[in-house]
């Protein structure tokens, strides 16, 4: 009964030191200089010990632009990245899927990526295929 209660006032300590963060971030994906509409734009905020959390997604516009924006209560600073699905240069039936973080200084403001030249393999870049 005493670890419980003390477990609950730990919770509660926490939640009250959690704050709101947000963060907003805006491009336009382009695939060998030509603007692509549809690309799956994701925010998610990268946890340590759980899983990530999805703050929001959107496609990007007949232009290939997009915005963005998501919060989430968190203890530390929250690490917001982006993650793109989409097909330019793709093998067939596949999709490729590439992660960019946004820079700590972005938080509470707009980070503009300006343009993302999706042709352009970047690190840790996954590619995820249709079984026929």
């Amino acid at each position: 009964m005493l670890f419980r209660s003390f477990a609950v006032l730990c919770m509660l300590a926490l939640a009250l030191e959690a704050k709101m963060q947000n963060v907003t971030v805006k491009g336009t994906t382009i695939c060998h200089k030509r603007r692509v509409a549809g690309v799956l734009v994701q925010l998610w905020d990268r946890d340590t010990f759980d899983p990530n959390d999805l703050l929001k997604e959107v496609r990007s516009d007949s232009n290939g632009d997009f915005t963005i924006s998501g919060g989430e209560d968190e203890i530390g600073d929250i690490e917001p990245f982006i993650r793109l699905t989409h097909e330019c240069d793709a093998k067939p039936n596949c999709e490729r899927i590439a992660e960019f973080d946004v820079p700590k200084a972005k938080i509470g403001a707009t980070y503009d990526m300006t343009y993302i030249p999706m042709n352009i393999a970047v690190a840790g870049e996954k590619s995820k295929c249709k079984k026929n």
